[in-house]
């Protein structure tokens, strides 16, 4: 680094002399130090770090050449083990006072960032020393952001980062000294996670942009141990609101790709719920998670419906049942709901619902008329399976061992479309009657569960001659 000093020094005093100054040379030498100081450095491969420290150990850190001693400057920070060499290697340089020891000491106080040891506050005590050293960038960084901090400087730009624009996020990393890619830095990851909480706190008005500067920064590969960090940040804002379809469909897509589908993934979604369970309580933690169940139902409903529209030769009979049923799921009323495509129906149902830009999950009714698709709902403790075609609407109690699974991946048909069952197993058809098959339906549904139907309340009771 002095070398680098001195270099460009000396051409500038030729060139204030009248000489001509090199026209490659110098600017290329100021953009290498201007990208020294301009962001933290990438941590040294630790396959290569280890057997370097243990030799500088055993030769002690007053014997190394500059350039060694700034390796274990920037290294050390790794492994505890290496924790005596480090301060060992910061009191020399405290001593030396050069810049690229100040560099490097800055560069290994950020990429590793040892906040749970106790070595980080006589390292970040230095480390600010340093930065205070000179009229460069870090000075400013240190005392604008609060860098040498540990407490308070994660957070500090993670209040800014929830206030950015889009287009700021650069502006704002570049400016911290970071760099774009967080995941390089353990202050950079410290300060991902920071931001995850600042936007987890968002009402759902100022989330959208903040979540969308998030999915822009994450790393599948090295944010993996912060996902239910993400999950919270990505949900908890949608608690008591909704995103706008083609936010939420980014958020599925992220989420469905890192953690999977909650309804058939359960075992994964569960330690997500039990991680943030220890910082905003179990209760918490199982709404934050409901929210992406609550989109996953929402989509497979409307969905169904939409597609069965596009292939139905009675689009007017088709308009009434999805009406009807969607009113409850407007209502937040339908807690579950699963398509069983038949084996014609399968293909051109799936592509209608691609071509949404959503990801359908269904299962496979065997058995029956191919054609026909039936989507299997939940509503307070009733289990019930709606047609595409002409066939009866069924009612299973949810402890009923004959009613259909949820999510599953293959149906029996026959058992889809059983006229038998327990006492309180029912199904009806939809052939109209005074005053309607809704009402009929609205009644069954409110006679078994006590949740009215948005339009049709209780629907009405039974009358003569009904054979449901």
């Amino acid at each position: 680094m002095s070398y680098l000093r001195s270099a460009i020094n000396r051409m500038q005093a030729l060139a204030e002399n009248g000489l001509a100054k090199p026209p490659a040379t110098q600017p290329a030498l100021r953009r290498q130090l201007a990208k020294l100081d301009a962001s933290v450095g990438e941590a040294e491969p630790v396959v290569e770090l280890r057997p370097f420290l243990e030799k500088s150990r055993s030769l002690g850190v007053l014997s190394l050449p500059r350039y060694e001693l700034n390796r274990v400057l920037r290294g050390a920070w790794f492994d505890p083990e290496f924790d005596v060499l480090g301060m060992q290697a910061v009191d020399r340089a405290s001593m030396d006072q050069r810049r690229s020891s100040d560099q490097a000491m800055i560069d290994g106080y950020l990429s590793y960032f040892p906040v749970e040891r106790a070595v980080i506050s006589p390292l970040a005590s230095a480390a600010q020393r340093a930065a205070d050293r000179y009229e460069w960038a870090w000075r400013e960084r240190g005392s604008k952001w609060r860098l040498f901090e540990p407490d308070q400087g994660p957070a500090k730009i993670a209040d800014e980062f929830v206030k950015c624009a889009a287009d700021g996020v650069s502006t704002l990393l570049l400016d911290t000294g970071l760099g774009l890619n967080l995941a390089a830095s353990s202050y950079g990851q410290a300060t991902f996670s920071q931001a995850c909480y600042a936007t987890a706190r968002l009402s759902a008005e100022k989330a959208t942009a903040p979540q969308q500067n998030l999915l822009n920064l994450f790393d599948d590969r090295e944010h993996a141990g912060q996902l239910d960090l993400i999950v919270r940040a990505l949900l908890e804002p949608w608690i008591d609101a909704k995103p706008s379809p083609e936010h939420r469909k980014v958020i599925s897509e992220v989420l469905l790709d890192q953690v999977g589908d909650p309804r058939m993934q359960k075992s994964r979604w569960d330690m997500i719920v039990q991680s943030l369970s220890q910082n905003v309580g179990e209760e918490r933690a199982g709404k934050i998670v409901q929210v992406f169940k609550r989109w996953l139902t929402d989509v497979a409903m409307r969905e169904f419906f939409r597609a069965i529209a596009k292939t139905t030769d009675r689009p007017d009979q088709w308009a009434q049942r999805a009406s009807f049923w969607l009113a409850y799921l407007d209502e937040g009323l339908v807690t579950d709901a699963w398509p069983a495509l038949g084996v014609r129906a399968r293909n051109r149902i799936e592509d209608i619902i691609r071509q949404s830009g959503e990801r359908p999950e269904y299962g496979i009714i065997r058995g029956g008329p191919s054609s026909s698709s039936s989507i299997i709902m939940q509503i307070g403790d009733s289990r019930i399976s709606e047609w595409s075609d002409n066939g009866s609407c069924r009612f299973w109690n949810e402890s009923d061992p004959n009613a259909p699974k949820l999510y599953v991946k293959t149906y029996d048909g026959g058992k889809l479309r059983t006229t038998a069952g327990r006492t309180d197993f029912e199904f009806t058809s939809h052939v109209p009657q005074s005053p309607g098959w809704e009402g009929k339906f609205a009644g069954i549904i409110y006679r078994r569960t006590a949740i009215a139907h948005p339009k049709f309340g209780r629907g009405r009771s039974r009358y003569r001659g009904d054979t449901w």
